[in-house]
C-alpha cells in the first residue's frame, strides 16, 4: 500500500512537472535600439503559454499589450521602444496569478552606426545571381548535417550538390573583377525538406541559415567580406509560402495562418497560375481567388498574409536580416505583400526611402508582380528584382 501511495505521488508530481508552461521559441530572437519605428512584436511559442500574463521593467521599453489566437501555445507581445532605450537584456516574466512560470532574457542590441543610411540597391547596380547549392563547395564537411534530412546527391538533378557560403566567399574576388556591384543568392534559410530542397524556397525556419550552407555568423561574415570588396548583398526572402517541414506545421499559430481549410490534400487548392487575373478587369472572382489563395505545390503551404500577426512576422523577419547581416536590401520571392512592408523598411532605413516612395507611386520595377497581391497593393505589372 505504501509503495502504491508513493507511486501515485510520484506520478502526480511528474504530471505537474510536465504540465509546467515552457517557452520554446521567441521570434525575432533579438532586436535593436534606435530603430525609427519603435514597435516590436514578439512571437512566443510554448505549451499552454497563452494563459500567462507578461510583465517587464526595463527603462524605455513599454509592454503595450498581448495578443492571442485560438491556439493556447502562442502568445504575441506588443512592445514599444522609446528613442532613449539603451542596449541590454530585457527580463520578461510570464506569470500566472502571483507565480512566475517562465522568464525570457531578451537581448536588445545597439543599432549599427549609419545603418539607417545604407544606400540599398537600384537600377545602377549590376547584380550577380547565385544558386548557392550549385555554385561552389567551399566546405565539404557541411554537405550533410545531423539535423537536416537531405544529404548530397550530385548524380540527381534535383538533389543537393554541396555548394555553400564558404564557396561563395571564396569567389567574391572573381565576382568583383567581373564588374558586379551586388550579389543576390537564392534563399539561404533552413529548408529541411526530405527532398528537392536545394533551391531554398521551402523555408522551415525563418531565422536560421541552413546548416548545409553554413551558420548565421558565417553569412554575416560573408556579407562583410563582400562589402570589403565593394559588393552589396541582397537577401532573397519568400513571403508567399513555407516548406511543409516548417516548425509551424506541427502547431499552426492560428486556423487562418495558411490559405485553405486545412493541410491535408483536398483541403486546399493548388494555384491556377492565372497571373493575368489581377490586371484583367473582367477576370472572375473565382479565378482571382484560385490564383491568390492556391498553394504553389503540395510541399509549399501558402501563407495567408491577411492575418495581421503573420504579416507583421514577415515584415520584422525581413528587417531583422537587414540589420543582423548588414544587407543592401531584400528581394521578395513569390510575393503578395508589396507596399506595407516597404513602408516600414523605408522608415527604418532612410537610405531605402526611394524604394518606399516608388512603391507607393505604383512603380512596377519595385515588386515581382507575377504571383499575388496583398492588402494595399499598388505596384505595377513589370517583373523585377527589387523589393
Amino acid at each position: 500500500m505504501k509503495r502504491l501511495s508513493a507511486l501515485i505521488i510520484a506520478l502526480v508530481c511528474a504530471s505537474a512537472a510536465v504540465a509546467e508552461p515552457a517557452v520554446e521559441r521567441v521570434e525575432p530572437p533579438n532586436w535593436w535600439t534606435g530603430m525609427a519605428v519603435p514597435d516590436l512584436q514578439l512571437m512566443l511559442h510554448g505549451r499552454d503559454i497563452a494563459g500567462l500574463q507578461a510583465q517587464l521593467d526595463y527603462p524605455g521599453v513599454t509592454l503595450l499589450g498581448s495578443e492571442r489566437t485560438e491556439n493556447p501555445n502562442y502568445l504575441f507581445l506588443d512592445l514599444q521602444l522609446s528613442p532613449e532605450t539603451r542596449p541590454g537584456t530585457v527580463e520578461i516574466a510570464l506569470r500566472n496569478g502571483g507565480e512566475t512560470k517562465a522568464v525570457i532574457q531578451y537581448q536588445l542590441q545597439q543599432h549599427a552606426t549609419g545603418s539607417a543610411l545604407r544606400r540599398g540597391f537600384d537600377s545602377s547596380d549590376a547584380i550577380y545571381l547565385i544558386t548557392p547549392d550549385r555554385f561552389a563547395n567551399g566546405d565539404p564537411v557541411n554537405d550533410s548535417t545531423p539535423d537536416t534530412l537531405e544529404g548530397p546527391d550530385r548524380k540527381h538533378p534535383g538533389g543537393r550538390h554541396g555548394g555553400d557560403i564558404a564557396g561563395m566567399r571564396q569567389q567574391l574576388d572573381y565576382i568583383a573583377e567581373l564588374g558586379f556591384t551586388q550579389v543576390w543568392p537564392n534563399p539561404l534559410v533552413e529548408n529541411d525538406q526530405p527532398e528537392y530542397s536545394y533551391h531554398g524556397y521551402s523555408a522551415t525556419d525563418h531565422y536560421r541559415i541552413d546548416p548545409r550552407y553554413g551558420s548565421n555568423e558565417e553569412f554575416r561574415e560573408f556579407v562583410a567580406a563582400a562589402d570589403a570588396r565593394g559588393l552589396g548583398v541582397i537577401q532573397d526572402v519568400v513571403l508567399n509560402h513555407i516548406g511543409s517541414g516548417h516548425w509551424w506545421m506541427g502547431d499552426l499559430p492560428s486556423r487562418d495562418w495558411l490559405n485553405g481549410s486545412g493541410t491535408a490534400k483536398g483541403e486546399y487548392e493548388i494555384t491556377n497560375h492565372s497571373r493575368t487575373t489581377h490586371i484583367d478587369p473582367y477576370a472572375s472572382d473565382l479565378d482571382k481567388k484560385g490564383f491568390v489563395d492556391g498553394w504553389f505545390v503540395n510541399s509549399m503551404p501558402d501563407l495567408n498574409q491577411r492575418n495581421p500577426l503573420l504579416a507583421n512576422y514577415l515584415i520584422q523577419n525581413s528587417l531583422w536580416w537587414i540589420e543582423y547581416a548588414g544587407l543592401s536590401g531584400i528581394r521578395a520571392a513569390k510575393r503578395n505583400l508589396c507596399v506595407f512592408p516597404l513602408r516600414r523598411q523605408g522608415q527604418d532605413y532612410g537610405g531605402l526611402q526611394q524604394i518606399r516612395r516608388a512603391a507607393e507611386a505604383g512603380d512596377g520595377a519595385l515588386c515581382r508582380s507575377d504571383r499575388r497581391r496583398g492588402p494595399g497593393h499598388r505596384c505595377g505589372q513589370r517583373p523585377s528584382l527589387f523589393l
